[in-house]
């Protein structure tokens, strides 16, 4: 039996992105899956980079206008500017600091290209100019992007104070607010939110509503409001939400910076079957993650798709990144369908070397002869 995924023809989805001199990415290509795309490195290897660099693109590429006139590119240049500045937050807001750094003037370039043919591309000059912005991709689904800290505890007055520049948090985080904060679809729920949304609400016990400015998850218990509850919690029920509202929609896309955090184990397995169901019903899934259980119960399902449940069933691919030998600067990427497929994996290569330390500990814990 085949991998399958539920997504019409002719949407549009990620298919591949070139960076150069951005971050620690010299020149890199990367080809995407229509279904889960990981990101695994150590720290400091240009993951978050990565996501939010994808992020942007998708978020501000897939709105501009399609006529192509001079005009509407300098307006595609000025929101790609404001985005950068927001989601990245450089000093003072100088995004030329996202260049590459080396001697003299830099350039930077990124370009997105989708599975229709469409793409959207810019340069950033170390002046922090950006130029060349194009884009035919035309309209997109939502994008949303769930950072490593979960937002639904700080959800109450958030948008207000951020948009009074009280807080000192990425724009991330703001636009994952202004998109928690939609109303929930109204009317009987379709199949495609049965699949996605029963499992998560069996998990926290509840639905998760938006009541005067605050989340609550009402179930057996009563009504406990969402800053009440575990984070595990609170991110699933997160999830729940942007599903619930039409954020996360067929052909639309999630970037989630480490979702793994903070989540006990038996909470990651529902994560990941949750990621799983997510790209089967077509949307398209960005993930940085530093977890084992996640990490390999993605690349079981991708070794073994006729063995797993039908609506989890999706490609999966896993990206490496490595940073360079001293001599050189920037970082390298591996990809693969399955996590053995990487060249260099810290995750597995600390859990084998935690396995090779109890095993000397119980050797020298034995009587010598």
């Amino acid at each position: 039996m085949k991998k399958t995924i539920n997504q019409p023809s002719g949407e549009a989805i990620l298919k591949s992105a070139s960076i150069k001199n951005f971050g620690l990415f010299s020149d890199e290509t990367l080809e995407f899956s229509p279904g889960i795309n990981v990101l695994i490195g150590r720290n400091g290897c240009g993951k978050s980079h990565l996501l939010k660099l994808l992020y942007t693109l998708v978020k501000e590429c897939g709105e501009s206008p399609a006529n192509g006139s001079v005009l509407d590119a300098e307006k595609l240049e000025n929101r790609l500017a404001r985005k950068l500045a927001g989601v990245f937050r450089p000093e003072s807001d100088r995004i030329g600091r996202l260049v590459q750094r080396g001697t003299g003037r830099r350039s930077a370039e990124a370009c997105a290209r989708f599975n229709n043919g469409k793409s959207c591309s810019f340069k950033l000059s170390s002046l922090d100019k950006i130029s060349e912005a194009k884009s035919d991709v035309g309209e997109l689904q939502e994008a949303a992007f769930l950072p490593s800290r979960e937002v639904l505890a700080l959800f109450e007055g958030f948008i207000a104070a951020y948009q009074k520049r009280e807080l000192s948090f990425d724009e991330t985080f703001n636009d994952i607010c202004v998109s928690l904060s939609a109303g929930q679809l109204r009317g009987p729920r379709n199949s495609m939110l049965d699949v996605l949304v029963k499992p998560l609400e069996e998990e926290i016990r509840g639905k998760v509503s938006l009541e005067g400015g605050r989340f609550y998850v009402t179930g057996d218990d009563g009504s406990i409001e969402a800053h009440l509850l575990s984070e595990g919690w609170r991110k699933l029920a997160a999830l729940a939400q942007l599903i619930i509202n039409g954020t996360l929609t067929r052909n639309g896309f999630l970037f989630w910076d480490e979702p793994e955090a903070n989540l006990n184990p038996r909470m990651v397995v529902q994560l990941s079957e949750t990621l799983l169901r997510l790209a089967n019903q077509g949307i398209q899934v960005f993930v940085v993650s530093h977890d084992y259980l996640l990490t390999t119960r993605l690349s079981l399902a991708s070794e073994y798709p006729n063995e797993i449940a039908e609506n989890q069933r999706c490609p999966v691919k896993f990206f490496g990144l490595v940073r360079r030998g001293s001599d050189e600067k920037g970082a390298s990427v591996t990809s693969g369908s399955k996590l053995a497929d990487l060249s260099d994996n810290p995750i597995l290569a600390e859990y084998a070397a935690l396995y090779d330390y109890e095993g000397s500990l119980f050797e020298k814990s034995q009587p010598r002869a």
